[in-house]
């Protein structure tokens, strides 16, 4: 590998650093998820009863049997839900939009695995037995699977008391459109889709623990948001927030689908009727129809001139929630700031529709809507270059945004340089950018041998460090008189090192091996807000609050030794870890100890991500995460099949705080972009979720993975992070599929216009099958 990528890949590569804190016990197999707390005193078992319909009104339910089998302590469902409204608040519900989705089906079911009944008993036999019994009485009605028929008048309205299907609409735009097309030398149109799909963590979705007693609640269960689900909470069943306490155990996988849902809450119910915790394990087809990602069209119309600068981008997004609002604002508007992508367009305009339909409710998926969006653009832009005779490399480097231009009104400017991680991706596989050389002569398609190769090259744009603003991020250091230090927050770890990255802030901060820190789960009962692992916003925020709490420490320390040591605070100065005084050396524990066993500091600290005088559509930026990916297939012209022979993807992580780490996360989220690229997607047909099961549902294995596979980091330490860091650990997968699709252009000089790219589809591209 003798490129630039491969030589700063081995010097990163080859600094000092420890394996992660979690590691040992991961692999080892002692760590303890959810499922494999110890039971709790009493503890009872819970199983929900979820539709076999799509869309149907619930005439009747009988739950007679249910309730004579011995063991059965309680059962839920709408006829006695004791005054309880069923209607979930919306969390984060930034446009006000009416709470849709109640807990437990009431009048209709609106999809398969929306749940109807819930069941406690003695063991989980038991209970799923129990609610095997319960008898239902649909009234089917006709699906809408479709999200273009959605708004057809002849179309089933979901939810009648809003008389259409239309969930919001989102725009974003500058300059005139019209003007721009007038501008422009050339005019192209084109349609992308991506699929439903689900995010297929390992640890089931829904898992947890709930106990109700004396007004109080506490759940075990692996989310992302503890603190603001608490909120949730305690919303939910009027109580204090105080009231609440969310404890998470280590995560089985993420990728934004954990959170509390509806069967939690139903099993938090069980437990305050029956006066016993509950334990709720679903199974994996249940966890498929608890959880998706938004479905999206992507019509763009693009202007550009004969020397290839973009003139005007108009683009129209339709995006499919499924049967409930949950995330759809949010993954909506993401579409709409991605839609754009990373180029410099004079007029731009983009306009989003969100419908319903008879689906998963699709919530919070890794890089929420821009996954969708960056496909659309990164394939449209693409084509453009090729139509109009220009290599994609000086397309891009024609039209990307460059260090220090303003990405769009009232934003930060641009803080990296696109064309260092453009070359640095197709250097890593190399490539120069240029298209591949064809013969345009008479009878060459007819000469071409069997197997083409090409290459592809995409760019994204997303905005890092939290899209929300203004919430402000809490964590607390204590330093007891040993001088070990314990760091408590809520911010869970999903997988990514989320705590191994604390430890190691504590560590440099304050100048004591990693060794000497703890780092506590997330718990609220510390009361320390934050609003999630989510948005890759997880090191800037919480990496700044727990290094804010580390710079008020020492002036505790400082303080403390001037008690116990004499001197003033400006005679005193932290050095490697010890406390000094002109010649005299101190360590933490030297200073403590004379306080006695009790003696400890403790300082919280926090992060405001900035504020700004204007409502930015992008939210509260604290830095940009730009991404670049390179791919090189191989097509079989009669068969469609294809393989990736290589695949780069670089990111501006602007410094890796834990190396390994944030490879480890650039690598992971290459490997689902693989997923999301060639094989993932939710198919429903004949009122039914077909491959709801990880037996159909199908994921990349490593023989997908190519193996000339290339994950590299641009480190220039300007991010807004802790020691210069940024958040990226959501930017690698964006970029794989546009990459892989203009990598198959390339070769036989065909479009696929729709995720997965299949065999069948390149077949139908290149018109051998109808």
């Amino acid at each position: 590998m003798s490129r630039v990528g491969a030589k700063n890949l081995e010097l990163s590569e080859s600094q000092e650093e420890k394996p992660r804190i979690d590691t040992f016990g991961k692999v080892t197999g002692k760590t303890a998820y959810t499922e494999d707390l110890p039971d709790l005193h009493g503890m009872v078992y819970a199983a929900m009863l979820s539709s076999p319909h799509a869309h149907a009104r619930i005439r009747s339910i009988d739950s007679s049997k249910a309730r004579r089998i011995p063991g059965v302590l309680g059962v839920l469902d709408r006829d006695n839900l004791e005054g309880l409204n069923p209607v979930r608040a919306l969390p984060r519900n930034l446009w006000k939009l009416p709470d849709d989705q109640p807990f437990m089906a009431i009048d209709k079911v609106r999809f398969e695995g929306e749940i109807v009944a819930a069941v406690a008993a003695e063991d989980l036999r038991t209970a799923r037995s129990a609610v095997e019994s319960i008898e239902v009485e649909y009234e089917i009605l006709p699906p809408l699977f479709d999200a273009a028929k959605a708004l057809d008048p002849q179309a089933p309205i979901l939810h009648e008391s809003k008389g259409t299907n239309l969930v919001l609409e989102d725009n974003l735009g500058w300059g005139d459109v019209e003007q721009g097309f007038k501008e422009a030398d050339h005019i192209f149109e084109d349609a992308y889709t991506s699929p439903f799909m689900f995010h297929h963590p390992m640890e089931p979705i829904g898992v947890g623990i709930a106990q109700f007693a004396n007004d109080e609640i506490t759940i075990w269960t692996p989310t992302s948001s503890p603190f603001v689900n608490g909120q949730e909470v305690a919303k939910f069943f009027d109580l204090d927030p105080d009231q609440v306490r969310i404890r998470v155990p280590p995560i089985g996988g993420h990728f934004g689908s954990k959170a509390i849902t509806n069967s939690m809450l139903a099993a938090i119910i069980l437990s305050r009727r029956t006066g016993r915790p509950v334990k709720l394990v679903p199974t994996i087809g249940e966890s498929f129809r608890m959880n998706a990602r938004h479905a999206m069209v992507y019509k763009a119309r693009v202007g550009v001139k004969k020397n290839g600068a973009l003139t005007v981008l108009d683009v129209e997004i339709l995006s499919d929630t499924g049967a409930y609002t949950t995330a759809a604002q949010i993954a909506t508007h993401n579409m709409v700031v991605g839609s754009r992508g990373a180029y410099r367009i004079p007029h731009f305009r983009v306009r989003a529709r969100c419908v319903y339909t008879n689906k998963v409710p699709a919530g919070h998926t890794r890089a929420t809507g821009q996954v969708q969006s960056t496909w659309g653009v990164e394939c449209t832009m693409d084509n453009v270059a090729r139509k109009i005779g220009m290599d994609p490399f000086d397309f891009k480097r024609k039209n990307v945004l460059q260090r220090a231009e303003l990405v769009a009104d009232k934003t930060l400017p641009l803080d990296t340089d696109y064309f260092e991680l453009i070359d640095k991706a197709i250097g890593a596989i190399d490539w120069d950018g240029r298209a591949t050389p064809k013969s345009r002569a008479d009878g060459a398609a007819a000469r071409a041998p069997r197997l083409a190769r090409g290459k592809g090259l995409s760019v994204s744009l997303r905005p890092g460090g939290g899209v929300t603003g203004g919430d402000r991020t809490y964590a607390m250091v204590t330093m007891d008189s040993q001088g070990m230090v314990k760091v408590q927050h809520n911010a869970p770890d999903p997988g990514q090192g989320t705590h191994n990255l604390f430890g190691i802030i504590v560590s440099k901060t304050l100048g004591i091996p990693q060794s000497q820190v703890q780092v506590g789960p997330a718990d609220t009962i510390w009361k320390l807000p934050f609003s999630g692992v989510i948005a890759q916003q997880t090191t800037v925020q919480m990496g700044n609050a727990v290094k804010n709490a580390c710079d008020n420490l020492k002036q505790d320390l400082i303080g403390v030794a001037c008690q116990t040591k004499g001197g003033k605070p400006e005679e005193w100065q932290l050095v490697g870890g010890h406390l000094c005084l002109a010649e005299a050396s101190f360590s933490f524990a030297d200073v403590l100890q004379p306080m006695g066993e009790g003696g400890t500091v403790k300082s919280i600290g926090f992060y405001s991500p900035p504020l700004r005088k204007e409502r930015s559509p992008y939210g509260g930026v604290s830095h940009w995460s730009p991404g670049a990916a390179a791919a090189e297939v191989e097509v079989d012209r009669e068969t469609g099949e294809f393989r990736v022979l290589q695949f780069s993807v670089v990111v501006d992580a602007g410094r890796a705080l834990h190396y390994r780490s944030a490879k480890s996360q650039m690598q992971g989220g290459a490997i689902m972009g693989v997923g999301h690229a060639l094989f993932e997607e939710e198919i429903y047909e004949e009122g039914q979720l077909l491959n709801g099961d990880p037996f159909q549902y199908r994921l990349p294995l490593m023989r997908d993975i190519p193996q000339a596979f290339y994950a590299l980091m641009v480190e220039n330490g300007d991010g807004p992070g802790p020691f210069g860091s940024k958040g990226m650990s959501q930017t690698s997968i964006v970029t794989v599929a546009p990459a892989i699709a203009n990598a198959i252009y390339d070769a036989l000089d065909i479009r696929v216009q729709s995720l997965p790219i299949t065999p069948e589809k390149i077949l139908r591209a290149l018109g051998k099958l109808d």
